[in-house]
């Protein structure tokens, strides 16, 4: 079979058409270019049904997936439709049986692109990767072990399968230990097809449900190792040698990608240390030491015990001070902990989850941390090895002090969900402040991609699409100078979108409010906590949610990814809030919050149904009813079968 394979832009139309796909389809790109993907595809689902139309692809990929995949019937072929989203959205038609490694190659590549731009979103793009990657190789589970910077242990980062609870039996291993210590000392993989009978195996849970083949593959650099990957199946007679040749060809790559990612982490740690103690503030550098230690760990209270006394905190830490802390084996270098899998703290079983980690400098244990989670982290040992890595280089140019640094108002206060507002001290900006109307546009461009540096032939194709390059950098030259002006204290020295090489990046040097960033702090500081704390946060999360991420920008491909992740963090979020609320005995805070996520999303099905359920059992049963036709007549308008979980409900 051919490789059929085409490109579609942010609505879902035809933008390039290979000549598998021509083939394929029997339809030449200058008839297809420009149409709906659906129009020309059109896909059945198992039973004959219309799928492209709803297709699940481009509507996860909208949703803020990277990639995504669905089975279809086309041309009397069962066929696997797989996307990625890479700027434009690649499409991929393959034969439901067919495995070859460009599938496993291709998520590796977005995977390590999404860790090399966005670092901070470690956890979530392993994730993905894994989850992609498991069902690429047709494994049950996959199992992302990282190795702490001294090579004495390999702590369980991430993990995507069935059987979740088997697989945290023992989510670490010591150097030797087990499998992944076995293979972390060894340098060699480790297969078999007998799972049961080896005793090198230590999980009995996962031996118990009847698995057979376990593969452990190390990642290693010229440097050291810096993990291992594991993938089981309770078939035993998955083919290893296929397996083991797709995991040669993509381990080289995830290992560079790993470490890579890891030393940024420290490295952007190492940077805002410096830049602190260079100005003589230790207790800042400190500060950002503490912060970007608990923003990676998810912990909502950190504690750090240094070797001369000193005892720091950050977060919400309500929990008192541990009492055997001078006599904790941490301070050999053990990782420890309380519930969440690793090895048992010696002195206490109770209390809330926490690790109890190692402060590694210049090779010698110079402090002790003490993590506490509101809620356990999936997998429990999930950022052991990350914080681990995080510390290592921010430790050794850090000298504590307790002093706290100054709190001062941000010279700009930026809103961008329901539209753009900026704010520079206090005072609103009017779009004459910033001379042409295109200059806001710029401004909205860095903001949607914030953290990046976007080349000036990118911003030019963005702003005049199809425009001579000459003429249009002239232009771009005239906007930025505009922006400055409007948004800078002293233009001639910008602090605030700096130019950065051949390109410029939304990067304040000078304190300032985003809605965005408060928005998703507030949202994973609510994950970490539960009860009225937890729902706290997410009421003040969503009372930022005034609307889609640059609502005045609505045709803007550019702003579509990031406006469709935010409105999906905000209906996660309001989800949540409605089940707190309903454990809470209040079903019209409940409601409001399902209404809500209707409003942002009137095809969620499953908020239909929660609504309907809610104002049944708070005998609301008119309401109900017209809930349902409300569901039915959109259903019907738009050609989705009528679910029946929602009619068995009326």
């Amino acid at each position: 079979m051919n490789c059929i394979r085409w490109q579609l832009d942010s609505r879902g139309r035809i933008r390039a058409w290979g000549p598998g796909a021509a083939a394929f389809f029997r339809l030449p790109a200058e008839q297809v270019l420009g149409k709906p993907c659906a129009e020309v595809v059109r896909g059945t689902d198992g039973f004959g049904r219309p799928l492209c139309g709803r297709c699940p692809v481009l509507r996860e990929i909208k949703y803020g997936a990277y990639q995504a995949s669905t089975a279809l019937s086309c041309g009397g072929k069962r066929l696997r439709c797989q996307g990625f989203a890479n700027g434009d959205i690649q499409v991929e038609l393959k034969s439901e049986s067919q495995r070859d490694s460009s599938e496993v190659l291709a998520s590796l590549s977005w995977a390590v692109r999404k860790l090399t731009e966005e670092p901070e979103r470690f956890f979530q793009t392993l994730q993905v990767f894994l989850a992609g990657l498991r069902k690429s190789l047709g494994m049950e589970a996959v199992e992302l072990f990282l190795a702490d910077p001294q090579e004495r242990y390999l702590v369980l980062t991430a993990y995507d399968g069935v059987h979740r609870e088997a697989f945290m039996e023992k989510p670490w291993f010591a150097w030797g230990e087990g499998y992944p210590g076995l293979v972390a000392l060894g340098h060699q993989a480790l297969v078999t097809h007998d799972l049961a009978s080896d005793a090198r195996y230590l999980r009995q849970k996962v031996k118990k449900l009847g698995y057979k083949t376990y593969v452990c593959y190390p990642l290693e650099l010229p440097q050291g190792l810096i993990g291992v990957l594991n993938l089981a199946s309770r078939d035993p007679q998955i083919d290893d040698e296929a397996l083991l040749e797709q995991l040669s060809l993509m381990g080289p790559m995830l290992a560079a990608s790993l470490y890579m990612v890891l030393t940024r982490l420290g490295e952007r740690g190492l940077l805002s240390i410096a830049a602190a103690l260079r100005q003589g503030h230790e207790s800042q550098g400190l500060e950002a030491f503490l912060a970007q230690t608990t923003a990676l760990s998810g912990a909502s209270c950190v504690r750090l015990v240094l070797q001369d006394g000193r005892n720091l905190t950050q977060g919400r830490c309500e929990v008192p001070e541990c009492p055997h802390v001078q006599q904790c084996p941490v301070w050999q270098g053990k990782v420890q902990g309380v519930k969440v899998g690793l090895e048992p703290c010696p002195h206490t079983a109770e209390g809330r989850p926490r690790y109890c980690l190692p402060l590694w400098s210049g090779g010698g244990v110079v402090g002790v941390q003490q993590f506490y989670f509101a809620r356990t982290p999936q997998p429990p040992s999930q950022a052991v090895a990350p914080i681990l890595w995080l510390e290592r280089l921010g430790a050794e140019a850090l000298w504590p002090h307790s002093e706290q640094a100054e709190k001062e108002s941000p010279l700009l206060e930026i809103q961008t969900l329901g539209g753009l507002q900026v704010r520079r001290r206090g005072e609103l900006l009017s779009p004459r402040a910033f001379g042409r109307r295109q200059a806001l546009t710029l401004f909205k461009l860095l903001l949607a991609h914030r953290g990046q540096t976007l080349s000036r032939e990118e911003l030019c194709e963005r702003l005049w699409p199809g425009e001579d390059p000459r003429e249009t950098q002239r232009r771009l030259h005239v906007l930025m100078h505009g922006l400055r002006q409007a948004l800078e204290t002293d233009p001639t020295r910008p602090q605030i979108v700096l130019r950065e090489g051949e390109g410029y990046r939304f990067a304040p040097q000078v304190r300032y409010f985003l809605d965005v960033e408060r928005f998703e702090a507030l949202l994973h500081e609510g994950d970490g906590l539960e009860g009225t704390a937890a729902l706290e946060r997410y009421r003040e999360a969503l009372a930022l949610y005034k609307g889609d991420f640059l609502a005045d920008e609505p045709y803007a491909d550019w702003a579509e990814l990031e406006r469709s992740y935010l409105r999906e963090r905000a209906v996660g979020a309001l989800f949540r809030v409605a089940e707190m609320a309903l454990s809470q005995h209040r079903p019209r805070e409940a409601q409001e919050a399902y209404r809500r996520i209707l409003t942002l999303d009137p095809w969620r099905e499953e908020a239909y149904l929660r609504l309907l359920e809610t104002l049944r059992q708070s005998g609301q049963e008119a309401e109900a009813r017209n809930l349902f036709e409300q569901y039915r007549s959109r259903m019907e308008r738009d050609g989705i079968e009528i679910s029946r979980e929602m009619a068995f409900q009326v």
